[in-house]
């Protein structure tokens, strides 16, 4: 890498491209509006719904109870019920979406010979981190969006909108990128190996359920190696549920770090790869 200022244009021109795919394409605006229908239908009935219910003493004293047994009584301090739903609909919803839509970040272009193609004009580096900052600008595009109408029905509901909504949104947007990077990174790297998205996500659930087995059976011979669970994608994701506010990035470094091991592995194969 002799020109750092040319590989960061070559990768802003590939995320751009990712993004353009999304706003100015046919495919990009259909997908746009099954996005709007999902969203749509989470919104008018489990977050709206369950935000009403929780305006209810008994019900919010039930919950107390419940949520304290397992440590998640904070989902309750939310300063909107609406954003209290959607952080829990969304840690629980995105990784798995973040699996499935970004699977083909470079699987097509090596069956189609594009990505021959493109490594006359820049480096292999730069089309992985390219294509994944790219899935990155597109999934925080999403997420805003998705926050922003979580927030526009709270303030239908209450007439206006508290500040503190405002930071708290800006906290669940953050959490939700940092959380999904190393699930995209992961299909970065099953992208690199196969030849179709298709392939990589089945290489991703094939390959996360054997390596589960894989801990599981060590795991049930040897407890002392439950630890390792903990450096699993995901793994801090019951603690992020029983934080609020700004502490909820004290669990940031586990995933930052998930996705530089993953996207380092990415860019091995691709390096060591036929295209």
């Amino acid at each position: 890498m002799t020109n750092f200022p040319a590989f960061v244009s070559h990768c802003a021109l590939l995320a751009r491209f990712e993004l353009y795919r999304l706003v100015g394409s046919p495919r990009g605006w259909f997908a746009l509006g099954a996005f709007s229908v999902i969203w749509y239908f989470l919104l008018r009935y489990p977050i709206f719904e369950a935000s009403v219910q929780l305006q209810q003493p008994e019900v919010q004293g039930m919950l107390g109870r419940v949520f304290g047994m397992v440590g998640l009584h904070n989902l309750l301090n939310w300063p909107l019920p609406e954003l209290s739903v959607y952080w829990l609909i969304t840690l629980l919803l995105l990784p798995l979406v973040a699996v499935l839509t970004s699977a083909d970040q470079t699987a097509s272009d090596r069956s189609r010979g594009t990505l021959r193609f493109l490594t006359l004009r820049t480096s292999r580096s730069a089309i992985v981190l390219g294509r994944f900052a790219g899935q990155m600008l597109v999934q925080a595009l999403l997420v805003l969006l998705s926050l922003l109408a979580t927030l526009a029905l709270a303030g239908w509901r209450l007439g206006s909108l508290p500040l503190a909504a405002f930071e708290h949104a800006l906290i669940v947007w953050l959490n939700l990128l940092i959380v999904l990077a190393p699930f995209t990174a992961l299909m970065a790297l099953c992208s690199a190996l196969v030849r179709s998205s298709k392939l990589a996500i089945s290489l991703a659930i094939v390959g996360s359920g054997l390596l589960m087995g894989l801990l599981s059976t060590l795991i049930w011979y040897w407890p002392d190696f439950l630890w390792l669970l903990e450096y699993l994608p995901g793994a801090q994701l019951p603690l992020l549920l029983g934080e609020q506010g700004w502490n909820t990035l004290q669990y940031a470094a586990l995933p930052l770090a998930q996705t530089a091991v993953l996207l380092t592995l990415a860019w091995l194969v691709m390096k060591g790869k036929a295209l």
